[in-house]
């Protein structure tokens, strides 16, 4: 668990694990160097369960996630970030899923952002419908999940996936273990202007779209007719944008779903859910935002014969009609 500067955060973290309603664990506590009132406050507490290790220079936190996963001894091992809160049940329910059916290796559940901004973060519960989504983002949160530990067994964090390490762990562990998410809130995540996510945002977009290169790949379909530079400036839309370009993109989304109904790589209806929301988000941007250079009325025009009868209906349905209209003025 990485420590951060404020003490009534890690006050709050520490004691939503100590407080859980399961007890039986080690509480593993890595501070990674820090210079600040850190370790002191976490040897205040008097718990046997507490294991303290000091490192004696900051490497970073994919350092610390491969310590962590090194000195863990348990059946189970439990994340958790040093500045959120863990429900008093959440170790007690996701041991229960992992005891009662062998199959799953990942527990993960629902969260909710405090601090900055609220909201609820759903992910998807079962895996088959939580692998399909990776194609759209990370759906499992790291930081709230609990797993088997020999299931991780050979697997480590990438140090070259700094910001997006999380992301591309579940992307190459999905394929030799079974996830789960419990469709209930049992994590807190913290939100603020000095976190990672908000940081480095922009450097998060790039491994994002590198992590999902390497989940569509898996499909097989044709990288050479469909390039990694097509389908990268499809996903980031932050460059003018021809015509062309945007009707490989229609037919590579058409040979995905072809090939997948043979291949079975991804469950071919959750494939084809996760491929409409791609569709729809980027033909918002295209025909209902002025975001993207090089679309002019003409283009628009042209581009909706690229559309098969659904996706065009989509376009033009009289809900936003009047939008499309005006974009054509």
């Amino acid at each position: 668990m990485p420590v951060y500067n404020n003490e009534s955060y890690i006050n709050e973290a520490v004691d939503s694990i100590l407080n859980q309603t399961f007890s039986d664990f080690q509480l593993l506590i890595i501070d990674d160097g820090s210079t600040d009132k850190s370790v002191a406050l976490i040897k205040k507490y008097d718990d046997v369960r507490i294991k303290l290790v000091e490192k004696d220079n900051n490497t970073g936190l994919i350092d610390c996630l491969n310590l962590g996963l090194s000195l863990a001894t348990g059946k189970y091992v439990a994340r958790m970030d040093g500045d959120d809160i863990s429900v008093a049940d959440r170790f007690e329910k996701q041991l229960a899923i992992l005891e009662n059916d062998q199959d799953i290796k990942v527990c993960g559940c629902w969260l909710k952002t405090f601090g900055d901004k609220e909201e609820i973060i759903k992910h998807k519960e079962f895996h088959d419908e939580i692998v399909a989504n990776m194609l759209i983002h990370c759906s499992m949160t790291m930081g709230a999940v609990m797993f088997e530990r020999k299931a991780f067994e050979g697997y480590s964090f990438n140090k070259e996936k700094v910001h997006v390490e999380d992301y591309d762990f579940w992307s190459r562990i999905a394929w030799s273990c079974k996830f789960y998410n419990i469709q209930e809130i049992l994590y807190l995540y913290r939100t603020h202007n000095t976190q990672v996510s908000a940081v480095y945002k922009e450097i998060q977009k790039q491994g994002d779209v590198a992590i999902k290169l390497f989940l569509f790949k898996k499909i097989k379909y044709n990288a050479k007719l469909y390039s990694d530079a097509l389908i990268t400036k499809m996903l980031l839309l932050n460059k003018e944008l021809k015509l062309s370009e945007f009707s490989g993109f229609i037919n590579w989304i058409n040979e995905l779903k072809q090939v997948n109904k043979n291949a079975k790589v991804y469950s071919q209806k959750d494939l084809e859910s996760v491929l409409k929301i791609i569709k729809r988000k980027i033909f918002y941007k295209v025909y209902f935002s002025n975001s993207i250079k090089g679309i002019t009325k003409k283009w628009r025009l042209k581009s909706i014969y690229k559309l098969d009868f659904n996706d065009a209906l989509w376009v033009l349905n009289i809900k936003r009609r009047q939008i499309f209209k005006s974009l054509f003025q």
